[in-house]
C-alpha cells in the first residue's frame, strides 16, 4: 500500500470516528433531557387516600395551588393508581390521606398496602410531607398517615416537616399544612374552606319515618336550593350548623343581654355549648373568642331531577339537650328558614353506569345513600339490584317501604332480604342475612357486581366485612377492594 493511500484511509477512518462520536453524544444528550424532562415532570406528586371525599378534596386543592407556582411539574394521584415507578423518581411527593374507622386504610388503598407498603425500598431519594385526616372519636387516631411515615422514614426517605394530624378538619391542625406548604414553597396558600362554595336552602319539609319505634326517631328532610344544582348518587351534604332562636335566647338571658337583631346574627353560628373563659372581658369582646359551629354531614337521597335535597336523619339526644345538628333538623328549623350547605363529591362511593349488577347493604339512616342509587339506577332503566337492609322493629322501622315495594314490583329491585333485629327472640342483622344467601352472592359476584355498604361502622359494616370475607375468601375480597368493587360509605 502506496503512503498517500494510506494517510487518505486513516483520514476517512478518522472522520468516520469523529462522525460516530457527535452522533452518540447527541443521542446522549437527547436521552438525558428526556429523562430530566421525565423526572421534572412528577417534581410534586400529591397522592390521596380518600374513603369520603376529605382527602381527595385537600389534595386536589393542594395541586391546584402547587401548579400556580409549578405549572406541569405536579401531578395528582389516587394511592390506588400508584406504583413502583412512582417511587423510583427523584420528587417530593405530599401524602393526603384519611384513617378510616379503628385504624384502618381507606379502601381505595388496600393495593397500595398490599403491594407496596409492606415492601423493603431505597427511597433515599425522595422527600414527602403527610397530611393525615382522622377522627380522635376512634382509636388509632390517624394510624394509616402515621404508618405511612414510619415506612418512608424507614426507608431513609427525607421528612420536609413534622406529619400534620387533623381531627374532624379541624381548622387550627389544618392550618399547619398550609404554613408548611407555604416555608416549603415561599408561597401563601389558602384554606380550603375559602374556596368551598355554600350553597343557600330553604327548609321545606319533614316526617318522622319510625313512630313508635323503640329507638330513636328517624326523619326525612328535605330542602330545597335557591337555585339549580346538581350532585351525583353517593355525594354528601355538609350542613352548617346553626343554633336556633330559643337557644340564642337563653344566652342572651343568660348573660343579661338585650335582644337585637345585629346580635342574633352574630350568635346564629358561634357555639353556645363550649364557651372560652371569659376573663375581664365585656360581653362583645368575649363573643369575639367564641368557635364557630361545626358542620354535620349527610348522606343524600334524593336525585337533582327531584327539585330538592333529601335526607335521612337519627335524632340524637345528648345530655344538655338535641344534638346539634340533628336537633336543628328535626326540631329547630321552621318552615323556609335558610340552611347553608355546601355538597362534596363522595367519588369513592358513585355508581358506575353500567348494567353491572349491585348489591346495597345497610342499616339505619344508611338507607339514604342506598336509595340515592335505587332512585337512580331506575333512572338509567338498571334491573339487577339487591337491597339488604337492616333496622329494628318491621312494624315501626320499615323505613322508605312505599318506594321499596315500588321497586319490586317494577322490576328495579328483584331481591329484597330484611333484617329486623328485634322482630324474634335471637337478634337477627344484615351480616346474617348476608350469610344466608351465599349463593346468591358467588352467583352475583362471578357476574361482575359491585357491593355498596352505607350505615354504621361499628356492628353492621365490620360484620358485613368479616362475612364477605369468611364467604370469598380474603384473596377475593382484596381483590374487590382493588378492582374498586367493594365500595362503602359508613359512619
Amino acid at each position: 500500500m502506496t503512503q498517500p493511500l494510506f494517510l487518505v484511509i486513516c483520514a476517512l477512518l478518522f472522520l468516520l470516528l469523529v462522525h460516530i462520536f457527535i452522533i452518540i453524544y447527541l443521542f446522549w444528550r437527547q436521552f438525558s433531557q428526556r429523562i430530566d424532562t421525565d423526572i421534572n415532570a412528577q417534581q410534586y406528586l400529591v397522592v390521596y387516600a380518600s374513603q369520603t371525599g376529605q382527602a381527595e378534596a385537600w389534595a386536589k386543592h393542594t395541586a391546584e395551588q402547587l401548579k400556580i407556582i409549578h405549572e406541569e411539574k405536579v401531578e395528582l394521584l389516587d394511592i390506588h393508581e400508584l406504583n413502583y415507578q412512582h417511587l423510583q423518581q427523584p420528587s417530593t411527593i405530599l401524602w393526603v390521606v384519611s384513617t378510616y374507622g379503628e385504624g384502618d386504610a381507606p379502601d381505595t388503598a388496600q393495593n397500595f398496602v398490599h403491594k407496596i407498603l409492606n415492601q423493603s425500598l431505597d427511597l433515599a431519594h425522595l422527600s414527602f410531607a403527610v397530611l393525615a385526616l382522622g377522627d380522635k372519636r376512634y382509636s388509632n387516631f390517624c394510624q394509616f398517615g402515621q404508618r405511612i411515615e414510619q415506612w418512608l422514614l424507614q426507608h431513609n426517605a427525607q421528612a420536609l416537616f413534622p406529619t400534620v394530624l387533623v381531627d374532624q378538619l379541624n381548622s387550627d391542625d389544618l392550618e399547619q399544612w398550609l404554613i408548611g406548604l407555604e416555608q416549603l414553597t415561599s408561597t401563601t396558600f389558602t384554606s380550603i374552606a375559602l374556596d368551598k362554595e355554600m350553597l343557600a336552602f330553604k327548609f321545606a319539609h319533614r316526617q318522622c319515618l319510625n313512630t313508635g319505634t323503640v329507638g330513636e326517631a328517624i326523619y326525612k328532610v328535605q330542602l330545597i336550593a335557591d337555585r339549580d344544582i346538581s350532585w351525583s348518587s353517593g355525594d354528601i351534604l355538609e350542613i352548617q350548623c346553626e343554633n336556633d332562636i330559643t337557644e340564642i335566647q337563653h344566652f342572651l338571658d343568660t348573660q343579661r343581654q338585650e335582644y337585637s337583631d345585629d346580635l342574633v346574627a352574630k350568635l346564629g353560628r358561634l357555639n353556645l355549648r363550649k364557651l372560652p373563659t371569659r376573663t375581664g372581658l365585656s360581653v362583645l369582646e368575649w363573643i369575639a373568642q367564641f368557635e364557630v359551629l361545626p358542620k354535620r354531614e349527610y348522606s343524600i337521597a334524593s336525585l337533582p331531577e327531584q327539585g330538592l335535597v333529601e335526607l335521612v336523619v337519627r335524632q340524637q339526644q345528648t345530655e344538655i339537650g338535641w344534638g346539634l345538628g340533628s336537633g336543628w333538623l328535626t326540631v329547630g328549623l321552621e318552615q323556609n328558614q335558610p340552611v347553608h350547605a355546601s355538597i362534596r363529591n363522595n367519588s369513592s362511593f358513585h355508581l358506575q353506569q353500567d348494567d353491572k349488577p349491585i348489591i346495597l347493604i345497610g342499616n339505619g339512616t344508611g338507607i339514604a345513600g342506598l336509595v340515592a342509587h335505587l332512585r337512580q339506577r331506575e333512572h338509567w332503566g338498571y334491573k339487577k339490584n339487591w337491597l339488604i337492609f337492616g333496622e329494628r322493629q318491621q312494624q315501626f322501622d320499615h323505613l322508605y317501604q312505599t318506594e321499596i315495594a315500588y321497586w319490586q314490583q317494577h322490576g328495579y329491585l328483584p331481591h329484597v332480604d330484611y333484617a329486623f333485629s328485634r322482630d324474634q327472640t335471637e337478634k337477627i342483622y344484615v351480616q346474617d342475612r348476608l350469610r344466608q344467601q351465599s349463593s346468591r352472592l358467588q352467583e352475583w359476584i362471578a357476574q361482575g357486581a359491585l357491593i355498596y355498604v352505607c350505615g354504621s361502622l361499628k356492628g353492621m359494616a365490620s360484620g358485613v366485612d368479616q362475612v364477605l370475607e369468611e364467604l370469598l375468601g380474603t384473596e377475593q375480597l382484596q381483590q374487590l377492594k382493588r378492582e374498586q368493587r367493594y365500595l362503602r360509605d359508613v359512619y
